[in-house]
């Protein structure tokens, strides 16, 4: 190989690596479209768990049993991203995952989806297929007790993000 191209290909490495870097990047700002619909959404515990269940089933698997325990620590991480119009699995100490779900009493192995933008339960349900971490989740064996929540985004910040869900889902 030529020196000409050797150099070519380092520095095209070193910026592709830069900005992959720079995505991962607590700092970085999310670039977004146009603003999103912020129109309620009609959300309901149980057509949730219907259509989670039928996508489940779809795939020859046990639907998700509710559990208090994981709704609760759903619905509380959906209002906190709703109150603070933050979206995340984690941003700051005690919203780590294992933190959330054993202050409500589970300490099973767990996963949890979050998702925001979408419009419905059925929505939410083909982003988390399209994701292969995401439908690793959603799709996991051993995992049938489920909690599911919902909260809008009543922060007055980042008015692009709206429509917070998470779906935590843990093993017996």
């Amino acid at each position: 190989m030529s020196r000409q191209f050797t150099f070519v290909r380092r520095i095209t490495l070193l910026l592709v690596a830069g900005i992959v870097l720079a995505s991962c990047s607590p700092s970085s700002k999310l670039e977004l479209g146009p603003p999103v619909d912020d129109r309620p959404v009609e959300f309901s515990v149980d057509e949730s768990f219907f259509e989670l269940n039928r996508t489940r089933q779809r795939f020859f698997l046990a639907g998700f049993q509710q559990d208090a325990r994981l709704m609760e620590a759903a619905q509380r991480h959906a209002n906190l991203m709703g109150s603070t119009g933050k979206f995340g699995h984690e941003f700051g100490p005690s919203t780590k995952f294992k933190t959330r779900i054993f202050s409500v009493g589970f300490d099973n192995s767990a996963g949890e989806n979050i998702g925001v933008g979408y419009r419905s339960i059925q929505a939410a349900i083909k982003g988390w297929l399209d994701s292969p971490g995401h439908r690793k989740i959603l799709l996991k064996k051993r995992y049938t007790l489920g909690g599911i929540a919902y909260a809008p985004n009543t922060s007055g910040k980042n008015p692009r993000l709206n429509h917070f869900w998470v779906l935590i889902v843990g093993a017996e």
